[in-house]
């Protein structure tokens, strides 16, 4: 039984930390990176191609990182739902509602994927498509293009929906505290 305590409480600090970590790191491209992106455009005149070549590369780096975080602490919010379920030593022991709380956990925490997929791939393959486009770095002018705002609502779009992405698994933390 102390073996299976030890390894309940190491699956909840997974979880909660990794969750909150997870939902911090997404956060922050809203938060820092495509606002930064979006005050080169305004202030330093970046072409829209520039822009959406350096948004593409944070697009990469978090299509690589996230998936695989949210599906280690989704499992790990499963084991704890598996864990605590009616007639283990676990779940008796366990807050009321452990199982309903450790499941909608994993529920939200992988649920950045189908999100991703469904809500944010219009968007993302719109920017992905500017991404590829070839620009005219030298004769480029200062003034603002049909290219220059359709780029810049873009991410404006695509950070709101990102944001709304971010809380996903920052709840499926809170609901994991809930069932500590």
């Amino acid at each position: 039984m102390a073996t299976s305590r030890i390894s309940f409480r190491m699956a909840q600090a997974f979880g909660v930390v990794g969750a909150a970590w997870l939902s911090g790191n997404i956060a922050a491209l809203s938060l820092i990176s495509v606002p930064a992106l979006s005050r080169s455009q305004a202030q330093d005149s970046v072409q829209p191609g520039i822009l959406s070549k350096q948004w593409k590369y944070n697009y990469e780096a978090g299509k690589t990182q996230n998936p695989p975080v949210a599906v280690a602490v989704a499992a790990s919010f499963s084991y704890l739902a598996w864990s605590v379920r009616s007639g283990t030593q676990l779940g008796r022991l366990a807050p009321a509602h452990s199982v309903q709380l450790f499941s909608t956990a994993a529920i939200l925490t992988i649920g950045i994927i189908p999100y991703t997929i469904i809500a944010m791939r219009p968007t993302n393959n719109k920017l992905l498509a500017k991404a590829e486009q070839e620009f005219d770095l030298k004769g480029a002018s200062a003034s603002v293009t049909s290219d220059d705002r359709e780029v810049g609502e873009l991410l404006k779009k695509w950070t709101f929906l990102n944001g709304i992405r971010s809380l996903m698994p920052l709840l499926g933390s809170a609901a994991a505290l809930l069932a500590a």
